[in-house]
Parts: structure tokens; C-alpha cells; sequence
């Protein structure tokens, strides 16, 4: 298995870094730690990359980041994990989503970069962007251990791929999960408004009921899944709107970790979020693991300058 983990030494990247050294990965696996870095501008007023102390100055930058990521590494390591380096020039968002292409990543993690208490439920920068174009499941990590897991499910493809790709990786065997599925709000006002936009339409409740019937039997086969393969589950039934009902589902029963489907389409759609999982990634206060298919970019041709080191 290849974990991509970006770290720039900041608490957030570390606590994401504690988090895969606490977790028991299949044998062979390889970790690849990324820090990514620009080219300083040259305010004199000459072309930056062509002045000899931009190279001198690059050069130092990249001796320092893998010396920091050799540094890093050490818990990894004594973990008994083999870990690759690499520094790579660029913006940190792309660095991460073409290195992750390139070596055929089966998971990014990234720290959320969140600050203090309101900052700590809001993704950074780096981390939206990743998760939101990344063509593998990506983690973001806000917590250093996982013990049990919220699975939302909506019964579509990518949320049924859950247990099959969780299975794969084996690492959460043992751990407690509850499977949600949300149906349509059970209120006044939302029925007041569906009953304006329907003219009354008499079959209003029975939309509702088969609503209520299928969100039961996707929580019911998620949980049933999830327990075949390891993780003990049990299901539930919310009601209202998916994102704010798996949130407050985490809250209600202690889950460190969220676990959801991107929704992505079709096409080059594929690499974006929906609008529920990237509410969940966003708000959240666990750390939230958003699914998608198996199928990885390609590797291009215009690579990013890199240099890598082994353990």
C-alpha cells in the first residue's frame, strides 16, 4: 500500500503523521512523506530563476526540508515503516495531487491546518484544495487515534465501495463503526414547502416513506458490510439535512473518525467533491476520510521538479 503524508512541520501535519504511525498498516507498506516549496522572488529587479543566488538559495531549501523530513520521519520509521522523501518545488495543493498521480497513491493524508477553537472545524487552504481534486481517497486528520468510525451512506456507488476499499486496507479491523443514512427532513416547514411546489400532490407521503425505507436499508446494508469485513457495525436512520445529520451523528456517538463518499460524476467530474462531502470535511470536528473509486489519474508527463530520498 503507498501513503502519501504531507508534512510541513506544522502541529496539524504532525498530529496526521501520528495518526498513520498508530494505525496497523498491511506489511510492505510504503509511506511517502512530501514537502513542497517555492522559488523565492528576486526583488532586485533581475528574472528570479536566473540568477546564480536563486540556485544557492533553492539548494539550501531542499537540503533543509529533507533534513526536516528525516527528522519527521523517526516515529514512522521505529514503527516499522518504510518511508520515502520527497521535496519537490511547486504549490503545496498540486505538489501533493501530482506526486500522489505519479506514484499511484491508494491514500493522501494531510493535517487540516486549522487554528485555535472557532479555526479548528475549518479546513485550510492546502487541505481543501487536496481533497477536493484528488483522484484517491484522501484523510484529513484532526485526532491521533481512531476507535470508532461513522460510515455515512446514501446507497450510491461510491458509498457502497466503502467496505470493499476499508477491507483492502485492513487497517481498521476491530474498531466500532455506526452506518448512517439520512432520509428527507420530518418537519412542518419542509412539507409545507414540497406541498406548495407539488401543488398538494397526494403522493407526498408516500414519497416520504419510501424515503424513510430506503435510507433504512442502505444503513442496514453498510452496517451488515462493514461487520463482514471486521468492523463491528450497527445502523441508523437520521433525519433532515445529510451533511449537519452526520455531523451531529459523529458528535452524538463519540466517532473519531467520519468516513464518506466523495459523490463525485462522471468524467472529470469525478475529481470533485459534492456538496455534503465537502460540508462534512469542512465542519467537522474528527477526522473525516473521504472515499473514492479505485480508479487513480495517470501519471503526466510535465512531472513537478522533485528530489527523494528512502528512510
Amino acid at each position: 500500500m503507498k501513503v502519501l503524508l504531507a508534512l510541513d512541520g506544522s502541529a496539524p501535519s504532525l498530529v496526521a503523521r501520528d495518526l498513520i504511525v498508530g494505525l496497523p498498516w498491511p506489511a510492505e507498506t510504503v509511506v511517502h512523506l512530501l514537502a513542497a516549496y517555492q522559488v523565492p522572488i528576486d526583488w532586485t529587479g533581475g528574472v528570479g530563476s536566473t540568477m546564480d543566488w536563486v540556485g544557492d538559495v533553492e539548494d539550501a531549501i531542499r537540503d533543509q526540508f529533507h533534513d526536516e523530513l528525516r527528522t519527521h520521519a523517526a516515529p514512522l520509521v521505529d514503527g516499522g515503516l518504510k518511508v520515502e522523501r520527497h521535496v519537490i518545488r511547486g504549490r503545496a495543493a498540486d505538489a501533493i495531487n501530482d506526486l500522489a498521480a505519479q506514484i499511484g497513491a491508494d491514500l493522501i493524508v494531510t493535517g487540516s491546518r486549522g487554528r485555535g477553537q472557532l479555526a479548528s472545524m475549518l479546513l485550510g487552504s492546502v487541505a481543501t484544495e487536496v481533497a477536493t481534486h484528488a483522484a484517491c481517497p484522501v484523510l484529513v486528520a484532526r485526532g491521533t487515534t481512531v476507535s470508532r468510525l461513522l460510515v455515512a451512506t446514501d446507497g450510491s456507488a461510491t458509498a457502497n465501495a466503502i467496505p470493499e476499499r476499508l477491507g483492502e486496507w485492513d487497517v481498521f479491523r476491530g474498531s466500532q463503526a455506526n452506518a448512517v443514512a439520512v432520509s428527507v427532513p420530518d418537519d412542518p416547514g419542509f412539507e409545507l414547502m414540497v406541498g406548495l411546489y407539488t401543488l398538494g400532490d397526494e403522493r407526498l407521503a408516500a414519497m416520504r416513506a419510501e424515503s424513510v425505507e430506503k435510507a433504512r436499508a442502505d444503513a442496514d446494508a453498510m452496517a451488515q458490510r462493514l461487520t463482514s469485513i471486521g468492523v463491528p457495525a450497527t445502523a441508523h436512520v437520521r433525519k433532515g439535512d445529510p451533511a449537519h445529520e452526520i455531523l451531529t451523528a459523529a458528535e452524538d456517538h463519540g466517532s473519531d473518525l467520519i468516513v464518506t463518499g466523495s459523490r463525485g460524476l462522471a468524467g472529470i467530474e469525478r475529481l470533485l467533491l459534492g456538496s455534503v462531502a465537502r460540508n462534512v470535511l469542512t465542519h467537522a470536528r474528527r477526522s473525516v476520510l473521504i472515499m473514492r473509486a479505485a480508479d487513480r489519474r495517470s501519471p503526466t508527463d510535465s512531472s513537478p521538479r522533485t528530489s527523494s530520498a528512502g528512510s
